[in-house]
């Protein structure tokens, strides 16, 4: 395979996983409008499908358009960012998705090496703050809070 399609491959499972996992939310059971609480239970999952079949689609075209680079070797800050997202699964549960977000959203910039801490705390903070509110008002789905329900709720 030419080296300017090297994204070809893996861009194309990936759509058609998405095109078989689609095809299942289609099978999903709808709530009458009159009962329904938010979205259908099919919304969510098509729409996230729809967002990896769009990055996709950028990720082939990207491949195509660099061509061959040489690749650097995976630095420790790869896999230190890779176990705070693995401890972050953890939290999850515990601290609540908006607590645990903002927690990762703090911490990985300044691994990285981010030294202006006062963007990163506005962005951890504006971050979780911009998804509870989407996620428990626009689109009427609630989040687990793990230690802020009671202020969350």
């Amino acid at each position: 395979m030419p080296s300017r399609w090297k994204d070809l491959l893996p861009g194309l499972l990936l759509l058609a996983m998405v095109a078989v996992l689609f095809a299942v939310t289609l099978q999903f059971d709808t709530v009458p409008a009159a009962f329904a609480q938010g979205m259908q239970s099919s919304a969510m999952p098509q729409l996230i499908l729809l967002l990896i079949a769009a990055l996709a689609l950028v990720m082939i075209y990207q491949g195509h358009a660099q061509g061959e680079e040489e690749k650097p070797a995976m630095s420790w800050r790869f896999w230190a960012t890779s176990a705070l997202l693995l401890s972050a699964v953890f939290l999850f549960e515990r601290l609540g998705i908006t607590l645990t977000t903002a927690l990762t959203c703090f911490a990985i910039p300044l691994l990285w090496g981010e030294r202006r801490v006062t963007r990163v705390a506005i962005y951890s903070i504006a971050t979780p703050v911009c998804i509870y509110l989407l996620f428990t008002h626009v689109l009427q789905l609630r989040l687990p809070q793990g230690v802020l329900s009671p202020w969350l709720s």
